[in-house]
């Protein structure tokens, strides 16, 4: 018998005794290498599971797995057929659903199909009815009236309606909306690229976070600023003088206060970015008061107590503020959704996106692979992956999920491989695992390869990355985060709000990756970045990435503690570039704080045209040789440093190829100064990346505009 009719009377036979009773399967065992089993939207639970007869669910073909006693004694194929899979629950597999390394469990969409597994609601048109309510016309922008559409949360039986908290920096809790697919934004004031400005702080107020840490900073303020410090007074609300082109908008909101007015900005730095609500507006002072506090006070840190002026914050959720195509806005009170939908409603995907959990949850479990399919909708992360070993997602898509596309705790070796992670509210892919504190210490050994990773941090706008390593907690401090081992390599992570790849921990490999278009809202923030505590980091290398095209962002960026970290072979193009002047007030090639003056090795590096190219505090027995700067505006700690003002060799700078010609004068000019392998870094293709993009062809005529979110950081002064 060949092996093809083997496997289909094994299908078959398998179909037949599901058909009979499901308490046989357990006897129905078969000497054979593979089996399969399809699924299809249209498929049916009572079918045998064969590609004419296919199941409607996964779970239906997990059972079948499960219940045959195949797991591990065959290879076992569970093919998604094209279509889209409706969830409403996790589809959770553990440790009974383990696979061998030479027998694994794949779940795989079928070649030239796409199969999406969606979590949420979908909505039809004649759901929706066009607001017509003289009172709810009159709240509307004048341009918007006639083109909103309301729907009726409640009687739809959507949960996550309730009111935002006071303070947040996620979503707050509530639903996520989406229209053909794509994520629709909250209605905000000034509308997407906009923001206001504080016009002066009247009280910073403060936050605690724990006993003895409340910081406010008053300084010699007002005094009712000084009366509050002298007092002791405890943490307090801030408040604040808005500025008067923004009065009429509101005089608007303070008739809706009692409907929840939120605002979301940066009040301190441009690393904390918080909504608040807004608890009074005096239109005759022109301020607004906040219900709580925000941490450390509002007002720039630099310029207490009456702030630095460009303090950027807006309004969000308010039906006063629909006027953009897309823009949407809940009503807490009478649970009412308002849509200005961005095209027809008629034939479009409506999505409500009100799961918490993950889409797929994988615990325990081992040689589980995920292969070409599509992820998405979901108010949690896309993919978890909990103590497990040697599970893999190979060609998948995550996306227009609320938190992060991938999360991989504990376990060892598990891959996150060509797939395609962006349209995320959080970061892209998180790791964690190992052990530090071993002797010797133990490698978890995940790795992320070949996935392009981009448009993540659409929700929450600081410190949720591209890749995570064990990196936990803000700028403050981050709490220890065990990530021992990592390999992150090959990826193209871009268009990130703040950083390309935090990390922490110990012995993690970071090599040819391309990062770009990063540090686009807050700066003082790296391609690569940490803020390490003793103990917490070390031991990390970095080798053969390409970091550019970042307006005011560094490449490789120790803001703390570095600990021997291994930094050679890289290229940082365009950071903060010098001509900018003071409009580009970061951009550093490779900016090495290292504030416990441990040892750092950093040799064979290239940073061109930036603001600064090096700026390194190394410990005694460091290496720091063989290092080139080309058109960078400054230099510090980079001993023995060859500096160019010209291109001095590379292929062609204007493409963006800045590999060096075998004649280039570096060669000659820096005696040691190792090739570069340039042509290997970023994404390649391979079984599940058919094409590779060229992201350097689109670059290569960018110029870094300036956004008014990157005000002063002076830590740097």
């Amino acid at each position: 018998m060949s092996h093809t009719t083997r496997q289909k009377a094994f299908v078959a036979i398998v179909g037949l005794m599901v058909g009979l009773s499901s308490h046989l399967w357990a006897g129905c065992l078969f000497a054979t290498e593979l089996a399969e089993f399809h699924v299809s939207p249209k498929g049916n639970d009572d079918n045998p599971g064969t590609s004419g007869k296919p199941f409607v669910t996964l779970e239906r073909a997990r059972d079948a797995i499960r219940q045959a006693g195949i797991a591990g004694k065959t290879t076992c194929t569970v093919w998604l057929h094209g279509g889209v899979y409706r969830r409403k629950q996790t589809f959770a597999l553990d440790e009974q659903d383990s696979g061998t390394r030479q027998h694994p469990i794949i779940y795989s969409g079928v070649k030239g199909e796409t199969a999406r597994l969606t979590g949420g609601t979908v909505f039809e048109a004649d759901a929706f009815t066009l607001v017509d309510d003289p009172a709810l016309l009159g709240r509307l922008p004048e341009s918007a009236r006639g083109k909103v559409y309301v729907l009726d949360l409640k009687a739809q039986g959507i949960k996550h309606t309730t009111r935002y908290p006071d303070k947040f920096t996620d979503n707050g809790g509530i639903f996520e909306l989406f229209f053909n697919s794509r994520r629709m934004p909250v209605s905000t004031y000034p509308n997407k690229h906009g923001a206001m400005t504080i016009k002066r702080v009247v009280v910073n107020g403060g936050g605690q976070e724990k006993p003895g840490s409340w910081r406010v900073y008053y300084g010699e303020g007002t005094p009712e600023q000084r009366r509050a410090l002298e007092s002791g007074e405890g943490p307090r609300p801030g408040v604040f003088q808005y500025r008067p082109e923004h009065a009429a908008a509101y005089a608007l909101w303070a008739k809706v206060l009692d409907r929840g007015v939120w605002l979301k900005g940066y009040w301190r730095v441009v690393w904390q970015n918080e909504t608040v609500r807004v608890a009074a507006i005096d239109t005759e002072k022109q301020t607004v008061t906040l219900a709580v506090p925000v941490s450390h006070g509002i007002g720039s840190k630099y310029h207490r107590p009456d702030g630095s002026g460009e303090e950027i914050y807006w309004v969000m959720n308010l039906l006063e503020a629909v006027d953009q195509p897309g823009e949407w806005a809940v009503d807490f009170q009478d649970k009412k959704l308002f849509l200005y939908p961005p095209g027809p409603l008629a034939d479009a995907d409506i999505l409500i996106s009100d799961m918490e959990s993950p889409i797929v949850e994988v615990r325990d479990a081992r040689h589980i692979e995920f292969r070409n399919f599509t992820v998405e909708g979901t108010l949690g992360d896309g993919v978890r992956v909990i103590d497990c070993s040697e599970n893999a997602l190979r060609g998948c898509t995550i996306r227009n999920v609320a938190k992060y596309g991938v999360v991989i705790e504990g376990g060892s070796s598990n891959v996150v491989e060509s797939c395609d992670l962006y349209a995320l509210g959080a970061g892209g892919v998180g790791l964690s695992g190992g052990d530090a504190g071993s002797q010797p210490r133990v490698p978890a050994g995940h790795r992320v390869e070949n996935c392009d990773i981009h448009h993540f941090g659409e929700i929450e706008r600081v410190y949720a990355p591209g890749v995570n390593v064990g990196y936990r907690g803000g700028g403050g401090g981050s709490a220890k985060l065990d990530a021992v081992g990592m390999i992150v390599r090959h990826n193209a992570i871009h268009h990130c709000p703040h950083a390309g790849v935090l990390f922490n921990s110990f012995d993690n490999l970071f090599e040819y990756n391309e990062v770009f278009q990063f540090a686009l809202v807050s700066n003082d923030m790296g391609a690569f970045y940490s803020f390490g505590k003793p103990g917490c980091i070390g031991n990390n290398t970095f080798r053969y990435n390409f970091m550019h095209s970042s307006p005011e962002g560094d490449g490789v960026y120790y803001d703390n503690v570095a600990n021997h970290p291994r930094v050679y072979g890289n290229v940082a193009y365009k950071l903060g570039p010098a001509d900018l002047e003071k409009k580009a007030r970061r951009g550093c090639g490779f900016l090495i704080k290292n504030f416990t003056n441990s040892r750092v090795d950093i040799f064979n590096n290239i940073a061109v045209d930036g603001k600064m190219g090096y700026w390194i505090n190394a410990g005694e027995g460091s290496v720091i040789r063989d290092n080139v700067a080309i058109a960078c505006g400054d230099n510090y700690g980079a001993a023995d440093l060859k500096t160019y003002e010209n291109d001095p060799g590379f292929v062609d700078q204007a493409a963006m190829n800045l590999a060096l010609r075998e004649d280039a004068a570096v060669y000659s000019d820096v005696e040691g100064f190792e090739k570069i392998p340039f042509a290997k870094i970023g994404l390649y293709a391979d079984e599940f990346r058919a094409t590779v993009r060229g992201y350097r062809r689109e670059m290569a005529d960018w110029t870094p505009g300036y956004d008014a979110s990157r005000y002063d950081v002076l830590d740097r002064e």
